[in-house]
Formats: C-alpha cells, structure tokens, sequence
C-alpha cells in the first residue's frame, strides 16, 4: 500500500468549514492537530468529523476555550476512510489555526 504524509493547515472562520477530506481511493491517518490561538484574547473553537458511511457528523470539540496566544496539541491518531473529513469553526474570524499532519494510504479497491 502506497502511503504519504500531508500537512494541512486552515484559518477558522466563525462558520463550519471543511477542513480536511480524506480523497478517494484513500484511508487516512490523522497523526496529529495542533490548533492555535494568534491573538492575546481567550477564544472558542468547534471541531467535528464526518462520517461518510452513516452519512453523520460526530463532535470532537464544542465551544472549547483557547487561551490567549495559546496552543492545542493531540498526538492520538486517528483514522478515517474516504470522504470523511474534519470541519471547524471559531469565535473570530481567521484568529485560530488548525495544523493536521496526515498520513494517507492509497488504496486501489472502492469501498
């Protein structure tokens, strides 16, 4: 199996947006996400993960506080299959960044 590491890195805005989309032909190991807080003022974010076999999002994080200047790292992995993807938002428009480092495996096969 074909694999390589991606990093992908978006500003939220204070609307839900696709942030990473696993492409097809492709599973996907998230390794890591750092989110970070570019001002001095305390913020919210919101992250979820769509599942596109039940066709439903899940929440990972909802209205969670990042402190000024603050920085966010989770090192579990994760795994996702194609056409799943993580979104997100933020209190302030283009004031959090989210990093996924990833890792995709090219499957030839459709699911």
């Amino acid at each position: 199996m074909a694999s390589k590491s991606r990093t992908v890195s978006f500003e939220l805005t204070t609307s839900n947006q696709d942030i990473y989309t696993v492409p097809n032909n492709y599973e996907a190991e998230i390794k890591s996400i750092y989110i970070a807080n570019n001002t001095s003022n305390q913020l919210t974010f919101s992250l979820d993960w769509y599942d596109s076999v039940n066709t439903t999002y899940y929440t990972l994080a909802e209205t969670t506080k990042l402190i000024a200047n603050g920085l966010i790292q989770i090192t579990d992995g994760f795994w996702l299959y194609q056409g799943d993807k993580f979104r997100g938002l933020c209190s302030s428009n283009n004031n959090v960044t989210i990093t996924i480092k990833v890792e995709e495996h090219y499957l030839p096969q459709i699911r």
